[in-house]
């Protein structure tokens, strides 16, 4: 996993403290060591390297181009791109919402472990959630426009909804269904994933 990890961190351009890189580690221990049991992530090994903290550390040089205190990992699941992000951005709160009860119980001790302090796990569903962030976070496996409606409502004025997706052309076709003012305030940018073949794609819409 080290090897792997640094090379792709080396490729995206970001440096690890050694405080940050014990962190990430601290992750990795904590997901092999519970995927099994809570069902966290459906990879291991390297392909858990490149899918899951590779894609999601992948959005960091976007997101430097980007204003934001607070951020919000909606459907989190397995920590995924929150809590690795929260590691990066040391300086800005990150609130993890999962629903799934052991999910979340699951974020919220790894983060004590990784003494993320600015980390937050919320056990409940994103449609009950009344604060509104800088920074909305969605790692989009499926449609994210079914989604559409909390999340812009949980981005505030002047944030930006930012969901990792796939195929450009599949997004697009995605986006038709969203009204003609968000489209207008929708950006799609290319995304660097080391060591993955796949296509992946950044949805940024400025609310």
């Amino acid at each position: 996993m080290e090897a792997l990890l640094s090379d792709g961190l080396a490729q995206l351009g970001i440096e690890l403290s050694p405080q940050q890189q014990g962190q990430l580690e601290t992750y990795w221990s904590e997901l092999a060591m519970w995927n099994g049991r809570y069902g966290l992530v459906n990879a291991s090994g390297d392909e858990l390297v490149i899918k899951h903290f590779l894609d999601s550390l992948s959005a960091v040089p976007e997101l430097k181009n980007i204003t934001f205190s607070t951020a919000c990992d909606v459907g989190s699941g397995g920590g995924f791109p929150g809590l690795v992000l929260a590691v990066i951005f040391p300086d800005k709160k990150f609130t993890l919402i999962e629903r799934s009860g052991k999910k979340a119980l699951f974020l919220a001790n790894t983060a004590v472990m990784m003494h993320a302090s600015n980390v937050e796990v919320r056990s409940e569903d994103a449609e009950l959630v009344r604060e509104r962030f800088d920074l909305v976070l969605f790692r989009a496996l499926g449609q994210f426009t079914q989604y559409f409606p909390t999340l812009y409502r949980l981005t505030a004025d002047g944030g930006h909804l930012f969901a990792l997706k796939g195929r450009k052309e599949e997004i697009q076709h995605e986006i038709q269904s969203l009204a003609a003012e968000i489209q207008n305030k929708t950006e799609i940018s290319a995304a660097h994933v080391p060591f993955l073949e796949d296509e992946r794609n950044f949805v940024i819409i400025r609310r």
